[in-house]
């Protein structure tokens, strides 16, 4: 039993934030790369940065717990989908999986 990629997580991410750029009347991003900050690009403010969570746990199907994530990196999309694939797939595992043990921590 696996969760979402890196790459899953991107693409979500993505497509959430082209959806609420172009609501917006901005132009889509075609790109994310792994420095881009979310809310120093004015891309998301706060409250669409908690919607945007929340709906990748809705989409993934699992709950996304940021205590263990740095917050000067949190809004950094490399460091943010890698941490997000990783809390979905632990999760997988934890409420999944028997007898054999997470990929990581």
């Amino acid at each position: 039993m696996s969760g979402p990629t890196t790459d899953d997580v991107r693409a979500f991410f993505g497509a959430f934030l082209n959806q609420k750029l172009e609501g917006r009347g901005r132009r889509p991003l075609r790109d994310l790369p792994d420095d881009y900050d979310l809310l120093l690009s004015g891309a998301l403010d706060s409250l669409a940065f908690v919607e945007m969570m929340m709906a990748a746990g809705e989409h993934f199907d699992g709950e996304i717990d940021f205590e263990n994530l740095d917050p000067e990196r949190m809004t950094l999309i490399g460091p943010l989908c890698l941490f997000v694939s990783e809390q979905l797939t632990q999760a997988r595992w934890r409420n999944g999986a028997t007898g054999s043990s997470p990929p990581f921590g």
